[in-house]
């Protein structure tokens, strides 16, 4: 088999008592859709975070094509093609949409993200490269994002969450994290993101798509690993998943259907 984008082997993180993530493994190919489900305290965002490299894991290995995945996240989008995006979108409100998308070209060459390159991402839209611009064009227009020379003050959070998307895409990752796009998105931006998405694997790039909405999920995902307090309980297609003991289990199998844990 091809080598996966990614492959995490019994990965483990606890904070005090709790086990956030409990001895998961994973995998993603090139072109695959991975949905990551499970309800509050599952352990996704953690697993995420652990990913990306903004958290490190106590136990296990995380690989990306064959390559040991190490470093600060800034690292790993350099040397690895990670990309993603968060539940509270991670957006300069001071620039304007086309500045802040122009971070993700300059971040796929250079990796950073402070505030020197803040200065200098101002200088180059400024200068009003027309290759930069045409880029920026095509992916704004792609996801259906409109006026981006606006300020980013003016955005709904859906924008934001497009925005953010678009970002990530225009840093030509070859795997893409996605916590909560959906998340408080109105039709025209789940229609944006669901675009988004398509435009993705247009280049062969792995996604894991992480929210609670588990039918959107599931009509967007080749495969489901669903977790609970921190475990992995079922990896399988979406319509295997769904109709899966463990799938009615963690979200029927209490009043609530809540688990505890870190989410």
């Amino acid at each position: 088999m091809a080598t996966p984008i990614l492959d995490c082997r019994d990965v483990s993180k606890a904070f005090g008592a709790v086990r956030a993530v409990d001895t998961v493994s994973l995998t993603v190919y090139a072109g695959e859709v991975l949905g990551l489900v499970g309800p509050n305290g599952a352990g996704k965002t953690t697993l995420v975070d652990l990913i990306g490299g903004e958290q490190r894991p106590d136990t296990g290995t995380i690989h990306a094509a064959g390559r040991p995945l190490t470093g600060a996240p800034s690292r790993r989008a350099r040397l690895n093609g990670l990309a993603r995006t968060f539940q509270h979108p991670q957006v300069a409100l001071d620039m304007t949409v086309r500045e802040n998308m122009i971070v993700g070209l300059v971040a796929r060459s250079m990796g950073s993200l402070g505030g020197m390159l803040r200065q200098l991402v101002r200088g180059m839209a400024g200068a009003g490269d027309p290759g930069l611009d045409l880029e920026v064009d095509r992916v704004a227009a792609a996801l259906g994002l409109e006026a981006i020379d606006r300020s980013c003050m003016e955005l709904t959070l859906g924008e934001l969450r497009l925005l953010e998307v678009g970002r990530a895409l225009l840093m030509k990752p070859a795997l893409m994290l996605l916590d909560e796009p959906f998340a408080g998105s109105d039709a025209r931006g789940v229609s944006g993101i669901r675009s988004a998405i398509a435009e993705i694997l247009k280049s062969g790039c792995g996604v894991i798509l992480v929210d609670h909405n588990v039918d959107i999920v599931a009509s967007l995902a080749h495969r489901i690993a669903l977790l609970n307090l921190g475990a992995k309980v079922f990896d399988g297609s979406p319509g295997e998943c769904l109709a899966s003991p463990e799938m009615q289990s963690v979200y029927f199998g209490s009043d609530d259907g809540q688990a505890g844990g870190a989410e």
